[in-house]
């Protein structure tokens, strides 16, 4: 499934904290901190929210997310989704501009509202998910945030993420670059309908 152009409203005081990490300060100035609405505005007008995902039932589950499982505790899932969530390759953009021009804390403030709103993008498509699999008389895990370049460039490669323009290159570099990669198990709400499973196989 695919979703795009759907619409962010970044947490201004989770902006804050990361920005404040981003400063190393534990206050920031009175002036940046009353411009973040506006730059929350101007953020949004080239951010490209976008996401998708790809499910498979039991017995399909591909054999590259076995360990990564096993580690989380999740030796039997009745399903397993890979999912990618994305604010396209704009924002990237944008800050390679401001950190060309010098303009360090302009791209400080960029950072902050991109890593916000990739992790909104992708509680967005967990929350579709997430209704999905209550359908199919399931719930899902807490996303397990997919890190390792080998097994984050195998993931991409099943969900043929590429035709979305998300790749990893040949140093292992993530592009876009505000984009999570995350694989969710299912697992049957009850014992009652310990039954129920999601079709085979989801892809857009």
């Amino acid at each position: 499934m695919k979703v795009k152009k759907f619409r962010l409203k970044p947490r201004l005081p989770t902006v804050g904290k990361i920005l404040k990490a981003l400063l190393s300060v534990k206050h920031l100035p009175a002036e940046l901190e009353q411009s973040l609405p506006t730059e929350c505005e101007n953020f949004l007008e080239f951010a490209q929210p976008a996401a998708f995902y790809q499910t498979w039932g039991k017995g399909e589950i591909p054999a590259v997310f076995t360990d990564v499982l096993k580690q989380a505790g999740f030796t039997k899932p009745v399903a397993v989704t890979a999912l990618v969530a994305t604010i396209g390759q704009e924002p990237e953009e944008r800050l390679s501009e401001l950190l060309m021009r010098g303009e360090t804390q302009a791209s400080q403030v960029v950072t902050a509202f991109a890593e916000e709103s990739a992790d909104l993008s992708l509680h967005f498509i967990l929350r579709l998910l997430a209704d999905d699999a209550y359908g199919d008389g399931c719930m899902i895990s807490d996303p397990l945030e997919i890190l390792d370049a080998s097994l984050m460039a195998e993931t991409l490669t099943l969900l043929e993420a590429a035709q979305e323009g998300v790749t990893v290159d040949t140093a292992d570099h993530l592009s876009p670059r505000f984009t999570r990669v995350a694989l969710v198990a299912w697992a049957p709400v009850s014992r009652k309908r310990s039954s129920a499973a999601p079709a085979k196989k989801k892809s857009a």
